[in-house]
């Protein structure tokens, strides 16, 4: 600052004192001049040090109202839905008009998902309070919520209960009941188990769960039909109002291809809600039996305790060999167990070698007769590095994010507590192909060490189990459940994915045969090359056509090493599909079908559930109203001395350079300064 004032002054000096040609001005021109000129040079010089102002700024955020109104279709599926579409737009006027000068009103509808609107149009398939929750905290993080209003039926059928995410709110929850709470005259399906897989010329089971509601005595027909065409029927005799029963059917899978079931039951007198009387299910049947070969160096109870399992399902050909010679034949078969081989005997290095040529799916159950330096040298993606000792008692832990395959919460629970498998003391490394199911807890201490893991290496699937005992986990499940129900379920699940063979050829595509309308389709592909390497150089085409021969045209997207196309929501009804590939000089092609049906989540439960709205809203801090009570809702909320605006302030720095009238100033006094050198006559 002091040289820009010197060097002004130095200016004006040299400019008006020192210059010969100003004699002629007196001394008062002179010092107007020498002020204008001094004057704007320190301002032009002072701003191009771009100096800022620093100042405290006030801001004032009003507490945010946010209004989340149920979209899905259980809110109007009483024949008095009407009434509830004038409540809610009632409830929602007088909310808009009474908080809307005092408080920021945010409006949600949800259901299958969360979206910004104020006006729902009972829509939705599903019922998800816990993404709501969810929603708001993510979309309003660190803003000013002063309170949540829900108005609902309360009933959820996706997600999480949200009474049990209470800890996640940290602001009052106003809730308002809608809907019907009174048990009415109902008979409804429930839930329909069934494998989603059958084989040609097998019978499969069917579990329907049905409820009946002030039907005691009344005997009603449950009805299965294949398209349109009666299969097999039972009679249910409610023995009381409240009842509840699993009806269990077998049925013929018939030839291959997609088959279209439903199930009804008949019409009860007087019946409010008939959209839950029927229910639909598809089962992709396949066209032959799937042939197992366990190969062992000698026998094991491991053995007896997998065939046993497989030998309950008709749809496995299990063949056990426990002493060479082996079948040469191995091209026959869709699935190889290998329990501990390769072994210090038998290498098994010609077996793998023609599982590999044939891209034969292997299940490596790993013991201590395995040569583990000869499984590692043939590279099947897991290696053991054995350490010091020989083996240890490792018990199972699950593993959450595996996504391969589903277990059951009984399954998931009893393995916590099967007895331990002797697993080789060692360090594994595994393949990134590889998902692991369950990791290895020793001496009650979780590790990262996996137990069982399943992939898909070069286009073969690969599973490894490193322990063995497994028929120690079926005696228990034997004696604590008098079933092995549990453990028939982890090894079917396990042959099921490992020997499920999609396809033979260098073009994979993997889908699933039915799709709920609510869940997007989802392809995925895999390509190799003529040496059998994964490539994703290649352009994937794909035409889906619908029941109406309309055509559809995508391309897949490559998504790491492999090909991925997310299609959509596509509408109830079946299709086809036609893919191809072009690598190097051939085409390769793969079609199949698959159907997309109806979810009648939302119809099957009308009956409200204000119980969850009452506690979710005791526990926030907010408090459950009826529909009629909207005046008191605002005036409970317009009454809590918690909702108050909040202030902040922020520092603002502004540099002079942005400030416009600074070089008006400036212009302005050039401007009058050389006005006056002309009037005055200096040139």
């Amino acid at each position: 600052m002091p040289l820009i004032i010197v060097t002004a002054a130095i200016i004006v000096i040299v400019l008006y004192y020192k210059n010969t040609n100003n004699k002629e001005l007196t001394k008062n021109q002179i010092r107007i001049l020498s002020a204008l000129r001094f004057i704007s040079f320190f301002l032009v010089a002072f701003l191009l040090l771009s100096p800022f102002i620093k100042n405290l700024k006030k801001i004032v955020q009003n507490p945010i109202i946010i209004t989340a109104w149920d979209n899905s279709a259980s809110m109007i599926s009483v024949p008095d839905s009407s009434r509830i579409k004038n409540e809610i737009d009632n409830t929602r006027q007088q909310i808009s008009d009474e908080l809307g000068n005092s408080y920021s009103i945010v409006s949600y509808a949800f259901g299958e998902n969360t979206r910004l609107t104020s006006e729902p149009n009972f829509e939705d398939k599903n019922s998800n309070y816990s993404e709501l929750i969810s929603t708001i905290n993510n979309n309003h993080f660190n803003e000013n919520i002063g309170a949540v209003v829900i108005a609902g039926d309360g009933i959820y059928n996706q997600g999480k209960n949200p009474v049990n995410l209470a800890d996640e709110i940290n602001y009052p929850v106003y809730t308002i009941g809608l809907g019907d709470t009174l048990e009415t005259t109902d008979a409804r399906i429930e839930n329909i188990r069934v494998n989603r897989t059958a084989f040609s010329g097998n019978r499969f089971p069917v579990e329907v769960e049905t409820y009946f509601s002030k039907l005691r005595n009344i005997p009603f027909r449950l009805t299965v039909y294949e398209d349109e065409t009666e299969v097999t029927e039972k009679v249910i005799t409610p023995v009381n109002d409240d009842y509840f029963v699993t009806q269990e059917f077998v049925l013929e899978a018939g030839s291959p291809g997609l088959k279209h079931f439903s199930v009804q039951i008949e019409y009860a007198e007087k019946e409010r809600n008939t959209d839950n009387n029927k229910s639909e299910f598809v089962i992709n049947v396949l066209e032959n039996k799937q042939k197992i070969l366990i190969l062992s160096d000698g026998p094991h109870p491991d053995i007896g305790a997998i065939k046993n399992t497989l030998d309950l399902q008709q749809t496995y050909e299990v063949s056990v060999f426990t002493d060479e010679p082996y079948p040469s034949n191995l091209e026959d078969f869709n699935l190889i167990i290998l329990n501990q081989l390769p072994s210090a005997s038998k290498s098994a290095a010609t077996i793998i070698s023609k599982a590999e040529e044939n891209r034969l799916p292997l299940l490596f159950i790993v013991g201590n007769k395995t040569f583990l330096p000869q499984l590692n040298a043939l590279d099947q993606g897991a290696k053991i590095t054995p350490l010091a000792g020989s083996e240890e008692e490792v018990q199972a832990t699950i593993n959450p994010g595996y996504r391969i395959f589903t277990l059951s919460e009984e399954l998931t629970e009893i393995a916590r507590r099967f007895p331990p498998l002797l697993a080789p003391f060692a360090d594994y490394e595994t393949n990134p192909e590889f998902s692991t199911l369950f990791y290895q807890k020793i001496k009650n201490i979780e590790t990262a060490k996996p137990l069982i893991i399943t992939g898909n290496i070069n286009g073969r699937k690969t599973g490894f189990i490193f322990g063995e005992g497994l028929w120690r986990w079926r005696l228990y499940n034997y004696y604590f459940e008098q079933n092995q129900a549990q453990f028939n379920e982890l090894i079917s699940q396990l042959v099921q994915y490992l020997a499920l063979r999609e396809n033979e050829d260098n073009f994979i595509i993997n889908f699933q045969p039915v799709y709920a309308e609510t869940e997007e389709v989802i392809f995925r592909a895999e390509v190799y090359n003529e040496s059998y390497e994964k490539i994703t150089t290649e352009e994937i085409k794909i035409k889906i056509l619908n029941e109406a021969g309309e055509e559809f045209d995508f391309t897949f997207d490559e998504q790491n090493d492999n090909y991925f196309l997310n299609a959509g929501h596509l509408p109830e009804g079946d299709y086809s599909f036609n893919a191809e590939v072009n690598i190097g000089k051939e085409t390769f092609t793969e079609t199949g079908n698959f159907t997309v049906v109806t979810v009648n989540i939302e119809n099957t439960l009308s009956k409200a559930n204000h119980q969850v709205l009452y506690q979710l809203a005791g526990l926030s801090g907010g408090k459950f109203y009826h529909p009629g009570q909207t005046s008191q809702l605002i005036s409970d909320i317009k009454n809590n001395q918690e909702l108050k605006p909040s202030v902040y302030f922020q520092e603002m720095i502004n540099e002079l350079l942005n400030l416009r009238w600074l070089f008006a100033v400036v212009l302005i006094l050039l401007s009058v300064e050389w006005f006056l050198r002309k009037y005055w006559g200096i040139y």
